[in-house]
């Protein structure tokens, strides 16, 4: 197996800093980590390299945009198969809707978060539910709409 890659605490600034707004001017990030720009650079530049960053993105405002429905969904499976995380993401790849999803442990496999512009796209969804995901074997699942959002985090506690 590879070398597992570490980064120090001035790298951790710069990841800090950068996750709080990827737009930061090198000028600012350096006094962050207190650091030169031109060594900041070398930094952010080998961070990307050994992929602790993996891409950097815009967060948008989904309620602006349209999107008044979050769902939360659990799914268990009748039988699991190795290539069942496989399989899910086949399917997910034709899904923009869903957000995240994970394989978990316990009475459920899948947990997944979807945002939807409506209620009406959301009951499309649930209606061809076992149709989209024929191809797992599922034993049931359930679907729980988000009524208020209290936390909603990307960044890592890095600091």
């Amino acid at each position: 197996m590879g070398e597992k890659l570490k980064a120090d605490k001035i790298d951790l600034k710069i990841l800090d800093k950068l996750q709080e707004d990827c737009t930061a001017n090198l000028d600012v990030i350096s006094e962050h980590a207190g650091l030169s720009s031109a060594s900041c650079h070398r930094r952010i530049k080998k961070l990307e390299s050994e992929g602790f960053i993996k891409a950097k993105k815009a967060q948008l405002d989904e309620k602006k945009l349209g999107f008044q429905v979050t769902a939360v969904f659990l799914v268990a499976l009748d039988k699991d198969t190795s290539d069942v995380d496989h399989k899910m993401q086949r399917i997910l790849a034709t899904r923009p809707e869903v957000m995240q999803c994970y394989l978990i442990t316990g009475a459920y496999d899948f947990a997944m978060v979807a945002k939807f512009r409506d209620a009406s796209d959301y009951t499309d969804y649930i209606y061809h539910f076992l149709e989209t995901y024929d191809d797992l074997a599922i034993k049931n699942y359930s679907s729980h709409l988000v009524v208020r959002t209290l936390r909603e985090k990307n960044a890592l506690p890095l600091l």
